[in-house]
């Protein structure tokens, strides 16, 4: 086996496992139980997360969606399904995803490799995948293959790449900060790897437009949002009297700030990857709920 081969097999034994530890009479049992918990400030920034998918809920009530990397619980789709759509939840580590089926939580779900799905072309209406491509170890195909089962198109909330500067002011806030890690004797990379090995792969509006151009496509869409997590905070309730949701309300508010100056980059950024031909309606709602949206050139051989 070659030397990439031995690295992707070696992740996906360990993404298979890696909710083992959050299971019934697990170490982290009563952390994943309360990811479960409405109410909770970890609950209230997911939600900030899944609005993303809102346009296309609304525009299409009752499609149906793929979820990919949604091991925990299928939290994913069972958003989807409580805002009218279909959807299946799918991951390596499907511990807690027969849990969530044992409790009635889910209807079903399928345990899948997000870079080789088994579903035949165009089988859902939409794919999501929420923080969950950063991790994979040939991320590349994961989104080819996503592309691949849709009929209308992707939906990807992951981390930004920072090293994609989007603004004059966040390009010399860059520069100025390379130019004193460089003095301290930090790197400058910017290159990161998670505890089970993997490269942690941010992603850009840059690199989104050239996967729709490569292929064909006409439309991508994105918007940005920050989020901030501090430990504890699955626990604690997202109400005004509660200082730690407070705190992170005010940081993410800072934050916002910040990057509409120019002076920081967004952390997160949910980028739509749609395929043609796009109803109207739906450019009309991804618009309307604060998405740039980007008509792409198509190339003259075509």
């Amino acid at each position: 086996m070659s030397m990439t081969g031995d690295f992707t097999a070696t992740s996906y034994r360990a993404h298979e496992h890696s909710y083992d530890s959050y299971a019934k009479h697990g170490e982290k049992a009563a952390q994943a139980a309360a990811w479960l918990e409405p109410g909770t400030i970890n609950h209230w920034r997911f939600e900030r997360m899944y609005r993303l998918a809102d346009p296309m809920l609304q525009t299409y009530p009752g499609a149906q969606w793929l979820t990919v990397g949604d091991g925990r619980f299928g939290l994913d789709a069972q958003y989807l399904i409580a805002h009218g759509a279909q959807a299946l939840p799918t991951d390596l580590a499907v511990t807690l995803l027969a849990d969530a089926k044992e409790q009635g939580r889910i209807a079903e779900y399928r345990q899948e490799n997000a870079e080789s799905l088994s579903f035949a072309d165009a089988s859902f209406d939409f794919v999501l995948c929420k923080e969950a491509y950063h991790h994979f170890p040939q991320p590349a195909k994961a989104l080819y293959e996503m592309l691949r089962v849709a009929r209308r198109g992707v939906l990807l909330i992951e981390p930004c790449d920072h090293e994609f500067p989007d603004t004059a002011m966040t390009t010399i806030s860059r520069l100025s900060k390379n130019f004193v890690k460089r003095l301290l004797g930090r790197a400058t990379n910017g290159h990161r790897f998670e505890e089970l090995g993997n490269y942690v792969y941010g992603i850009s509006r840059r690199e989104m437009e050239k996967v729709a151009l490569g292929t064909g496509l006409p439309i991508v869409a994105f918007r940005r949002l920050n989020d901030y997590y501090i430990t504890g905070s699955e626990f604690a309730p997202a109400v005004e009297s509660n200082a730690m949701f407070r705190k992170i309300r005010r940081r993410i508010a800072q934050y916002d700030r910040r990057c509409r100056f120019g002076f920081s980059q967004y952390g997160l950024l949910g980028a739509v990857i749609l395929k043609g031909p796009v109803d109207p309606p739906l450019i009309e709602s991804l618009s309307a709920s604060g998405f740039d949206v980007v008509a792409l050139p198509q190339s003259p051989a075509l």
